[in-house]
């Protein structure tokens, strides 16, 4: 009997940071606790933050991750409105690939805030798809030439990610008692145990092929397999063998 698709875990977060600021006469300025937005906690945050009277500013964070990919990109922004509504105002930020310290050409401005209630975390997602590869993204509070900032500002960055197209994984048990696993996940080398209903593992093998021999039958039941592939990622289904 043909079982339901399952997943794999396929996020890769940032494991690492840098941050600067380039700033003029910018008293306070600076990226606040920078290690939050690293890692899979995707609840903390880092906080940009340039005071009142500044003249110009630029404070950025580069998150970096274990690998170069051209997989999709997410990256979690948000934004506390702690002023009034009458001037409460957009933050303006901008976000970019690079490839090392190469970067990218791919440099998105946008925007933060702007709107709601003067207590209310603003938070979005945003998601981009790099033409080129990278292996670290920055993200810079931008401020303005020679205009001088009359509300201070601020950014949070939460976490980013890159994710790839999930595989998708079936198993199930034939007429011959063979055990038949489908999708496009590699199981070259990959472990395999199955499960009772009573927790109690009844089989285990390294395998090199979809089709699976049982060294002995099983009883008519439900089970739960798990395979591990080669480079630890790990799938269940449930199978019915009869």
């Amino acid at each position: 009997m043909l079982s339901s698709l399952s997943f794999a875990q396929n996020r890769v977060y940032a494991s690492s940071q840098v941050s600067n600021v380039d700033a003029t006469l910018c008293l306070g300025c600076g990226v606040y606790n920078p290690q939050n937005a690293v890692g899979a906690n995707e609840d903390d945050y880092s906080n940009f933050f340039t005071g009142v009277g500044v003249a110009f500013w630029n404070i950025e964070q580069t998150l970096i991750f274990p690998g170069v990919t051209t997989d999709k990109l997410v990256v979690g922004i948000g934004k506390y409105q702690y002023y009034s509504l009458s001037t409460a105002s957009a933050t303006r930020f901008a976000i970019e690939t690079m490839n090392g310290n190469i970067p990218n050409n791919d440099r998105r401005i946008d925007l933060a805030g702007g709107s709601g209630s003067p207590t209310e975390v603003l938070k979005r997602t945003i998601e981009l798809q790099p033409t080129k590869p990278y292996d670290r993204v920055k993200i810079t509070l931008l401020g303005t030439p020679n205009t001088i900032n009359l509300i201070a500002k601020q950014l949070r960055v939460y976490y980013a990610y890159h994710e790839s197209p999930v595989p998708s994984f079936t198993a199930y048990s034939d007429a011959n008692g063979q055990i038949i696993l489908g999708g496009d996940v590699s199981v070259k080398e990959a472990n395999i145990s199955i499960i009772n209903m009573l927790g109690k593992e009844v089989y285990r093998s390294k395998i090199y092929s979809k089709t699976i021999e049982l060294s002995s039958p099983l009883p008519t039941g439900v089970y739960i397999l798990n395979l591990q592939t080669k480079d630890q990622s790990i799938y269940s289904q449930r199978i019915i063998i009869k």
